[in-house]
């Protein structure tokens, strides 16, 4: 079983700048240029180890199904009605931080989730950038005609002034593609992603599902943007039909994100995990739902709780460690979420 040293030491492989997108097994490191490393949430900036056990992929609320919109509205005493009670509840679970998923235009609301964090004791994470997934059905106007740096401009704002007109800061930045190859839309945005993360060193979470394709296009343009491949989150990643690009992917410094716990998805998830442990990239890994608490329509309430209720037993079960669950649900969110520039250098 190969042996990785700890993040701040790993050489990581990088991604291969042929035309084919193959990946090269020339090392490189990884730049920690923050002095002071925080994690921001909307009430401001933690230590990293205030993180506790966390959920790096879920949705409190989201519009997602509806019409694109600037401001999501919501009807905000069923919202909190419903969340509020559900996030305690979670909480008691042994929840400490939730990263909110949900991008501009398609629902976000910095200033609903604080007054959630408020009353649920959860720290959470809003972010910044734009979801190209569903084929732009959620990209703004503006950005099908604006460069990469003009979009990198907009999320940098959100970062130095706030979002919405709020003092509340993006904790990361979330954006979304279709499978390969890369429309050009898509690839402007991760071209953004990677100039908005070289000046804020926010990690940069991608809707990217199965595509193995799309996941080795992102890389190649992150490194020629000298982004280190460790910024990155591939999520979604289960969903790819060859666990073993899931390998691959790891050994470039990626982090792959298991999301969809499901209890009927268990089997899959396990299995996953299994390789990825054998092949030595357990720190790589982070575990979530994609739940969605307040959807909308009638669109039915996706739950975020199978990892305490279901996974976490399955993983004992399965002969994984104490040392090795705290790792995956409390040791990687905070290292994969820790503001810092991680440039190639």
């Amino acid at each position: 079983m190969q042996k990785k040293q700890s993040m701040n030491r790993r050489k990581f492989l990088l991604n291969g700048l042929l035309a084919t997108g193959a990946i090269l097994t020339a090392t490189h490191r990884s730049i920690w240029a923050e002095a002071k490393p925080i994690v921001m949430t909307v009430n401001g900036p933690i230590q990293p180890e205030a993180m506790g056990l966390a959920l790096p992929h879920e949705h409190i609320m989201s519009i997602f199904g509806g019409p694109i919109a600037r401001m999501a509205e919501y009807d905000e005493a069923k919202l909190f009605d419903t969340v509020v009670p559900y996030l305690k509840k979670l909480k008691g679970l042994g929840c400490q931080t939730l990263m909110d998923c949900t991008a501009a235009y398609f629902g976000r609301r910095p200033d609903l989730l604080k007054k959630i964090s408020d009353d649920t004791g959860l720290h959470i994470l809003t972010n910044t950038g734009y979801y190209g997934a569903a084929k732009d059905r959620y990209v703004p106007k503006h950005a099908q005609i604006e460069t990469a740096d003009q979009l990198a401009e907009r999320w940098i704002g959100e970062w130095q002034t706030g979002i919405d007109g709020t003092d509340i800061k993006p904790g990361f930045i979330k954006i979304g593609v279709d499978g390969g190859p890369l429309s050009n839309t898509d690839r402007k945005l991760i071209q953004a992603a990677a100039r908005t993360h070289r000046a804020t060193g926010l990690t940069i979470a991608s809707h990217t599902s199965g595509s193995h394709e799309a996941v080795q296009e992102q890389l190649v343009v992150l490194a020629r943007e000298g982004v280190s491949a460790d910024a990155w989150v591939w999520v979604h990643a289960q969903n790819v039909e060859d666990p073993g690009y899931l390998v691959r992917t790891a050994a470039t410094g990626a982090w792959i994100e298991l999301d969809g716990i499901r209890e009927k998805t268990l089997p899959k998830h396990l299995e996953c995990l299994a390789l990825l442990k054998k092949k030595g990239y357990l720190d790589q890994v982070l575990l979530s739902h994609d739940g969605n608490s307040f959807r909308y329509g009638d669109r039915p309430f996706k739950p975020y709780e199978a990892l305490f209720t279901h996974f976490i037993p399955a993983l004992k079960s399965a002969g994984f460690s104490p040392e090795e669950i705290h790792q995956l649900t409390v040791e990687n969110p905070r290292n994969a979420f820790t503001v810092r520039i991680r440039a190639l250098g």
